[in-house]
Parts: structure tokens; sequence; C-alpha cells
């Protein structure tokens, strides 16, 4: 088994590089692909966007065994059902792990100008809640919930393996 992963900021890749380091298992970026091949069984972890794991169709071939998915929520947004039935990854054990982002303030381009319209819709909401003002904070000041222990259900699930 070995460790693919997709990561734009480097979020995803600490939670690969720490994967790899409490298995031993080896890791290749996704624009490695040619390195290994497709009977090989693959961990895939990738950063979300809108509930779509970055990178994962470029694996389609692959034998996926297990999906990780990156994001800055509490859980997998909307919600690990749907996320799954997103990414058609039904079937395939799923694990969402809490990543990060950089402060809007860091970020350039069309990143930065969709980041900003998606924060004026969230601050022009007027019902308010917990999550939506953390994600309004999360945006503006940024966010690093990469931790170990996050891992833990990967690796009691790669322990029946």
């Amino acid at each position: 088994m070995l460790i693919v992963y997709e990561s734009k900021t480097g979020f995803t890749k600490r939670y690969a590089d720490m994967l790899a380091a409490k298995t031993g298992l080896r890791v290749f970026r996704v624009k490695e692909l040619s390195r290994i091949t497709q009977d090989e069984e693959v961990i895939f972890l990738g950063w979300m966007k809108a509930g779509k794991i970055q990178g994962l169709d470029k694996l389609r071939k692959y034998n996926i065994k297990a999906v990780c998915g990156s994001g800055t929520g509490r859980t997998a947004e909307p919600d690990t059902e749907t996320v799954a039935a997103r990414n058609k990854i039904k079937g395939i054990p799923f694990f969402y792990l809490r990543g990060g982002c950089f402060p809007l303030r860091e970020l350039k381009g069309t990143d930065k100008i969709m980041l900003s319209m998606f924060l004026k819709m969230l601050k022009s909401r007027k019902d308010k809640d917990e999550r939506l003002e953390e994600a309004i904070t999360i945006i503006e000041n940024g966010f690093d919930g990469v931790k170990e222990e996050n891992l833990e259900p990967v690796l009691e699930w790669l322990k029946t393996k």
C-alpha cells in the first residue's frame, strides 16, 4: 500500500507526510502517478473544495482502498454522505481530516477573488450561527487544524488491513 496526495497549500501534504512517517508507507504526489502501477493499493489524500476532493479523479483507474479529504470545517461539509456521493466513493472508506487555509490577505488571483465573494456572502447572511462566524474568522485570519491525532481513525483502519 502507498499514499498518494494532492495538496495546494501544504496542509494535506503535511498529513500525507505524517501518515508516511507513522506507517512507513511510500508517499507520492498526484503529479508522480507515472511512478506507480495501477494495481498498487492506494490511500488517497486530497484537499476539499465545495465538497469535491481535489485530485481524486486522476486516480479513478488505480486501486483506491481509502480516501481522506482535508478541509477547514470541523466536519466534512456539507456532510460525509454527500461528500461520498459527490466524489463517487461509496463503498470506499472515507476519512475527514481537518486541514487549514491561509488568511485571505495572503491569497492571490482567482482564489482570492472567489473567497472574497464567498466571504461577502457569508457576512451578509442574517442567520449567523457559531459555525458561520467560525467560517468567517477562518477565511479572514487563516487556520491550521493539522494534528497527528486527526489521523487516528485512518491508522486504526490500517491495522485491519
